[in-house]
């Protein structure tokens, strides 16, 4: 799980639905990043259930937000300190 968590684009998506669930078209937007390479990566940290989907009606975006307080303490703290670096 650390080489998952501990990768730069990663966090800046935890960064950005830890506490606002967004759709990736709107992580993608807010980094400036292809939104087919920014749902690669939620998919991935979906997988870990390190963010989860929610309201996904049908003919909807799903949106997603980060499930931090499921893991251990050095994962939110990673995050904490990636958003310290690197501010929205």
């Amino acid at each position: 799980m650390c080489r998952l968590v501990m990768h730069n684009f990663r966090l800046d998506i935890l960064c950005c639905v830890e506490g606002e669930p967004m759709t990736a078209t709107q992580v993608s937007a807010r980094l400036g990043r292809p939104t087919t390479a920014t749902a690669y990566h939620l998919k991935l940290l979906e997988s870990q259930e390190l963010v989860e989907r929610v309201g996904d009606e049908k003919g909807e975006d799903a949106l997603y937000t980060a499930t931090l307080d499921k893991h251990p303490e050095w994962v939110a703290e990673a995050v904490r300190g990636h958003r310290q670096v690197r501010p929205k």
